[in-house]
This record gives structure tokens, sequence and C-alpha cells, in this order.
């Protein structure tokens, strides 16, 4: 009898703890999605991505399930691409119902970054806006290792090592604070035959298709 007593205040006292349900919408070409609803564990977001390459902008918007490291905005210049995405997450039923705007691009802010262009990690790229960290992503392309290098807000750096992290992505971010902090140095592959591979896992969305960001 003490047994089930206990039982029962364990149950009224500590119940079992649901998460939100949200709406998803996660974007395939050519760019439209069917927005569905579903159960999250953690909470839900909404998010407003944008990427801007050889002079073509790109706008996306999706809703899904998230998690904490998921949860951030900011923007990333490698010099000849761009993206900026603001996300916001909240946690009661279908909290995500509405699209929020995109960030507004900053102007630079006197910061500089080591970038790469072909063949060459030597060029210099301006921040822009609160990209206040210096950014170095390795990550392997069949049997080549790919290098890319620019600007960084510190929460778009922190979201996606924290991201791949739990992925267990293999691929490095790393960030670092200072001008030209990122180093130089020449790589063998083209930046633009391998940039789409390396972003995806840097992106705080790694169940998203990256076809979707351009």
């Amino acid at each position: 009898m003490q047994l089930q007593v206990t039982l029962m205040l364990i149950c009224l006292l500590f119940p079992e703890v649901q998460g939100p349900k949200c709406y998803q919408c996660i974007p395939v070409p050519p760019g439209t999605c069917t927005q569905t609803q579903v159960d999250c564990t953690d909470q839900c977001s909404s998010t407003t991505m944008v990427t801007y390459i050889a002079g073509l902008t790109q706008d996306v918007q999706m809703k899904k399930c998230a998690t904490s490291p998921e949860c951030v905005s900011g923007s990333m210049n490698l010099g000849a691409v761009k993206m900026s995405l603001n996300t916001k997450c909240c946690s009661t039923d279908f909290c995500n119902s509405q699209s929020v705007p995109a960030l507004s691009r900053g102007s630079p802010n006197g910061r500089k970054c080591y970038t790469c262009d072909n063949n060459d990690c030597t060029g210099i790229v301006d921040c822009e806006g609160d990209e206040d960290h210096c950014v170095n992503i390795k990550s392997s392309a069949g049997n080549v290792m790919v290098t890319l290098k620019g600007c960084v807000s510190k929460s778009v750096c922190d979201g996606g090592q924290r991201s791949m992290s739990t992925a267990g992505v293999s691929e490095s971010v790393n960030c670092c604070q200072g001008n030209l902090c990122n180093g130089a140095e020449s790589v063998n592959l083209s930046l633009f035959l391998l940039i789409l591979g390396p972003l995806v896992s840097f992106i705080p969305f790694s169940s998203v298709p990256f076809s979707v960001f351009f």
C-alpha cells in the first residue's frame, strides 16, 4: 500500500513533460513547402534565412522543431557568399505560426578576416553588422579537405559548433576574435564547387536539405 501511495505522489508531483505541438514547413526545391503539425520534444522555431551569392538574393522561410543550439540569429560573410538568419524559438503549442522578418544587412564594422577565392585563402573580407568573429571551416569533400574562411556573428558560430557536436559531424568550425585571426592559406579546390557541402554542416539546421538555402 505504501508503495502505491508513493507512486501516485510521484505521478502527481512530477508529471511527464510533454513537448509542444509545432508547425513544420521545410522548403524543398523549388522553394515551396506544405505546412504540417508535428509533436516536438523541445521547442518550436520560425526562421527566415537570406543568402547573397554573386549579386543574387535568396529568401527562405521555414518552421520546425528546434533545440536550443538552433535558436540563433546572426550572419556569416565568406566574401563570395553571405548568409543571414533570424530564428525565433518558443515553447507553447503552435507558437511558431508567424514568420519572422529577415535581418537587415549591416554596414562594415571595421573588422577584417581572411576569405577564400578559388584556390587562394589569402583574400580579405570586411565584416558587417554584428560579425565580431573570424571563422575557419574545414570539411572533407571526397578525399579532399575543403577550407572556408570569413566573418561570422558569435551566436551563429557557437550554434554551428554545438549543432555539429550533437549530430556527430566531423567537420570543424573554429572562431576567433581579432583582425585576420583566422590565418591565410591555400586550398586545392574551387570555393564555388565545394561551398554547398561545408556550409550545410555549419548552419544550425542540419536536418534541412541544403538546397533549400541556395
